[in-house]
């Protein structure tokens, strides 16, 4: 840390007693020597104040406005923001001091980051912009640190999870949420949260029987983690107006495309907003592996109750996954019930 630790001056009032815990005298007796100056006059003409101002400031009788913080802050070649907040602190209830204390700590962190390595600046520029997005009641997350932070997020539940996936290709095993993220959701199983997950099918999404081996692949995988599985196919779950009023929903919030959403908790909903696929090899013809490119997490009460997932596992189409055959034996009736809608049009 540049700004060492500060020391509380006691200064003598007019009664012989003493000012304690105020940090200001300090700052103004390195203006003082840096500056030369050996009375009180020509501290007022520094600080641009009348001379009982600076004699206060001196002696911690008085704490500056932030315009007189703001000009220290320049002539000792500080942050205004250490000088505001010392004030502040100064100022403060002995029982607010702490707490002003910790916010002029956690600016001397930010403020004096070194520059390398090369993380240090980078991991605190990310919490800034994560800070600023605070006010909003929403987060977001965008590339490869989408899936770490909903792998973080996974660590702080501690009751439920509702889960929706129409994009269900990222769960594959060459698919960006496997394993860390599947490991996740095991590791919260086993502390005793109930994870329900509903993966949304469509008819051209299992054409090929590969296809259809990878969606067996996924469902198994996740019900080895300990996930409650259950399934549906958009094809059916289309004509229900709980699906219809999710998807509005969505759209409403800008999301274009297949939702990938949780809620944690019933306090913490998440979801995609996009997603792509990224080249994986430079050697060879490159794989394409199928990502979230943003994720969004929200505590907003409004989203919280328009975008959970949770009333679509109450709709007669969403099935429990309890093995290959019964889903098999569910998608051949799609199919059937398919082409003979084909044939009566």
């Amino acid at each position: 840390m540049q700004r060492q630790n500060a020391v509380a001056i006691s200064c003598k009032n007019h009664s012989g007693t003493m000012e304690q815990d105020v940090e200001i005298p300090k700052y103004i007796e390195r203006i003082k020597q840096q500056y030369g100056i050996t009375n009180d006059y020509a501290l007022a003409k520094k600080l641009k104040v009348s001379q009982p101002e600076a004699n206060w400031f001196r002696r911690g009788k008085k704490t500056p406005n932030p315009s007189v913080c703001i000009r220290m802050a320049n002539l000792l070649g500080k942050n205004p923001i250490e000088l505001l907040i010392v004030a502040q602190k100064d100022r403060a209830t002995p029982d607010a001091k702490n707490h002003w204390a910790v916010a002029l700590s956690a600016v001397d962190l930010v403020m004096n980051v070194p520059e390398r390595p090369r993380y240090l600046p980078h991991k605190v520029e990310a919490i800034g912009q994560e800070l600023r997005q605070l006010e909003s009641q929403m987060l977001s997350y965008h590339g490869t640190i989408a899936h770490s932070e909903a792998t973080h997020l996974m660590k702080t539940v501690e009751r439920s999870i509702d889960s929706m996936m129409e994009r269900w290709q990222v769960w594959k095993r060459d698919g960006s949420l496997f394993p860390n993220y599947l490991l996740a959701n095991q590791d919260a199983v086993k502390r005793g949260v109930t994870i329900r997950r509903v993966f949304i099918f469509d008819h051209a999404q299992l054409a090929s029987q590969a296809d259809l081996a990878d969606c067996l692949q996924v469902l198994n995988d996740q019900r080895r983690a300990g996930v409650t599985v259950f399934f549906a196919f958009r094809e059916e779950l289309a004509d229900t107006l709980t699906f219809q009023r999710l998807i509005a929903a969505y759209r409403a919030q800008g999301v274009t495309q297949e939702i990938n959403a949780a809620i944690f908790d019933d306090e913490v909903l998440i979801y995609s907003r996009g997603y792509r696929e990224q080249p994986f090899g430079l050697n060879g013809s490159p794989t394409a592996v199928p990502m979230i490119d943003r994720l969004d997490i929200t505590w907003n009460p409004d989203h919280l109750h328009t975008l959970t997932p949770t009333p679509l596992f109450e709709t007669r189409y969403v099935h429990p996954f309890r093995g290959d055959r019964s889903f098999l034996t569910k998608f051949q009736r799609l199919i059937a019930k398919s082409k003979t809608r084909t044939r009566v049009s």
